[in-house]
């Protein structure tokens, strides 16, 4: 049964003033569901509105402001980044790869007070989210990916010690991946 909603209108007496009727009729000349049209167009904004960048440039700024207290600060932003990349617009996906790439590299280079070479349960904080982010299936992720993972092991390569097995699983993930690609 199709949703018609009444809008009534009552002046101070309580008569009516105003009565009409609100019917949604799709393109067949068919009664539609309010709730299902709700839907549909709450679906459509998601693919047409702009996205706001806003949030994901404080997370940028509050990690390179943070990278003094990284160990406190840096699973509940990477979180926050890693499901911005599994987003489907384009645009948000590749500003939160962008943002997650950049604080990855800026924490490698960050002089700690422990030497990062010697902190093991750093370095693999550290790289972690570099290495959740094999598990997306959107292709310019894994592009950016593998970039960083090839600019931290030129620029910080001796510095790395103990996450080398963590690239070494993004490598074979990476490889994994293109090699389901080319099957299909």
């Amino acid at each position: 049964m199709a949703d018609i909603e009444t809008i009534d209108t009552r002046n101070r007496d309580g008569r009516p003033l105003v009565k009409r009727t609100m019917e949604f009729i799709d393109s067949a000349g068919k009664l539609v569901d309010k709730d299902k049209l709700t839907r549909e167009v709450c679906t459509t904004s998601i693919w047409i509105k702009e996205p706001s960048l806003f949030a994901v440039a404080k997370l940028l700024a509050t990690g390179l402001v943070n990278l003094n207290r990284v160990e406190v600060l840096w699973r509940p932003v990477t979180n926050h980044l890693l499901e911005v990349i599994i987003h489907p617009l384009n645009r948000l996906r590749e500003w939160g790869i962008d943002v997650i790439t950049t604080l990855v590299r800026s924490v490698i280079q960050y002089d700690y007070s422990t030497p990062l070479k010697e902190n093991q349960r750093l370095q693999t904080l550290l790289i972690s989210p570099l290495n959740e982010l094999s598990s997306t299936s959107f292709a310019d992720v894994q592009l950016q990916q593998v970039d960083c993972v090839l600019h931290l092991l030129h620029s910080s390569g001796d510095i790395i010690s103990f996450g080398w097995p963590l690239f070494l699983n993004i490598i074979g993930d990476t490889n994994n991946s293109q090699g389901k690609l080319s099957l299909k």
